[in-house]
């Protein structure tokens, strides 16, 4: 009588360069935290350097600055206050871009843009990884469904060793098909996220209202798009 011999592995034959796709995909995924923490930085700067640049004036109407004033009216304050309570360099209107990138308005606003572009970059890479792992499933789940084919033509008896490796392959399938839609739902909300800091970061101006740039600055904080229970979920599924 002819023993049942269990078929090959299939679904987990690519199982290691699987995790290895996935475990990259995370690496990257960090890179690009790293990146948007790199890039609330830089808005942080341009926002403190802009509004340096738009300061009050002094309030004259408060009676201990006017006893300073009073105290040190000397000419150069005298100069001072009637120019706004401003230096002519502290004019926004007087600003060309030597100056500004002097006072860091300019380089915070490079940076943003190149944060952009690496960003941009690194989503480009897990797109690819995401398209990756998706390729190596479907071969896996196409490969186990014709070797289970195969099977039920040559009309071999079913044997509990063969029944333990269908049940093994069907778990390594439905652990794959959890890795990539982990892996997609991580892509999607870092394209949100990176959508919304270029939209940001191309909406940025010396003109931009003060409570605006508040709002950017706290947007980028809190980052709304990124849903903190998947990042967890899929940190712990890293082998």
């Amino acid at each position: 009588m002819l023993t049942a011999q269990p078929p090959p592995e299939v679904a987990g034959e690519d199982d290691s360069s699987f995790h290895h796709v996935f475990v990259e995909f995370m690496t990257k995924a960090a890179q690009f935290e790293e990146l948007a923490e790199s890039g609330e930085r830089l808005l942080g700067r341009f926002r403190e350097e802009l509004e340096y640049f738009r300061r009050p004036q002094i309030p004259k109407e408060s009676d201990v600055m006017n006893q300073i004033l009073k105290s040190n009216c000397t000419v150069r304050m005298r100069s001072y206050v009637e120019a706004g309570c401003r230096l002519h360099y502290q004019n926004i209107s007087n600003i060309n871009q030597c100056e500004l990138y002097s006072f860091g308005i300019s380089s915070s606003e490079a940076g943003l843009k190149d944060h952009i572009k690496k960003a941009k970059t690194l989503l480009e890479e897990l797109e690819c990884l995401v398209e990756n792992v998706y390729g190596i499933t479907l071969t896996s789940s196409l490969s186990a469904l014709e070797v289970s084919d195969s099977h039920c033509l040559d009309n071999m008896p079913s044997t509990d060793c063969y029944a333990m490796e269908e049940d093994k392959r069907a778990d390594h399938l439905d652990m794959d098909v959890s890795l990539v839609t982990v892996m997609a739902m991580v892509r999607n909300m870092l394209k949100l996220d990176y959508t919304m800091q270029e939209k940001i970061v191309t909406a940025l101006s010396l003109k931009t209202p003060a409570s605006e740039l508040e709002g950017y600055c706290l947007m980028w904080d809190l980052r709304p798009y990124i849903d903190d229970d998947v990042m967890r979920l899929a940190w712990n599924m890293c082998p």
